[in-house]
Parts: C-alpha cells; structure tokens; sequence
C-alpha cells in the first residue's frame, strides 16, 4: 500500500486548523486537549482476525483527565490523500469530531458512539 507524503508537521497544522474551526465549547473539560502520535495503532479484535487501523482514540478516566490522540502513522497507512491540504484537513476533521462526540456522550453519561464502535468491529 502506497503511504502518503505528508509530515507530521504538515498534519499537526492541519489538526490544529480543523481544531480551530470547530465550535470552542465543545472542547471544555478536555483538559488533556489534542495529541499527536507519530505511530500507528493496530487493534487485533476484529472479527475477521485481521487488524484494523486505530486512527484516534478519546481518552478519560483516571486521575490524568481527558484527552484526545490521533495515530499519525495510522493515518498514513490508511489514506494516501493526506498530503493534498483540502482532502487531508477533511480526513483529520471527521476523526477529530468522532472522538469529540465520545468526549461529550462521556461528560453526559452515554455510550451510544462507544457501543457502535464495538458493534462496527465485530462486522470488520
């Protein structure tokens, strides 16, 4: 599979401006606020047994906080688009929304997003 050639730099902006034009107040008690791993992430349960790429993951609990992470190396390994501004901040914008959205269903008290993810991988 052919990577795309983006820098982490390139997508850390393009992050930061998706971040950026998203309403502020969905961002409160985010303390841990938006990373970058460089990495990717794999998760092995998927029901067909093959690995599936973890572009990002919304983080809470414990005596830390709450914080959101995206794989970078994920993210190169699953779109060979990145690179092109436009397509890439599009990409990085709907997984920053998605772990946004398990970031306010965890400050009411919901699951909904959480259980259709496990519901999604058990049908990969």
């Amino acid at each position: 599979m052919k990577e795309s050639q983006i820098s982490v730099n390139q997508f850390t902006r393009l992050l930061e401006e998706a971040a950026a034009e998203l309403p502020q107040e969905i961002f409160k008690d985010l303390n841990l606020g938006i990373g970058v791993v460089e990495g990717c992430k794999l998760n092995p349960r998927t029901a067909s047994g093959r690995p599936a790429y973890i572009l990002g993951e919304y983080r809470a609990g414990g005596t830390m906080g709450r914080g959101i992470v995206l794989y970078f190396g994920s993210f190169v390994r699953v779109f060979q688009d990145l690179a092109d501004d436009a397509l890439g901040k599009v990409r990085i914008t709907d997984v920053l929304k998605h772990e946004l959205t398990h970031h306010l269903e965890s400050l009411a008290g919901e699951r909904d997003l959480e259980i259709l993810d496990a519901r999604q991988l058990k049908e990969m």
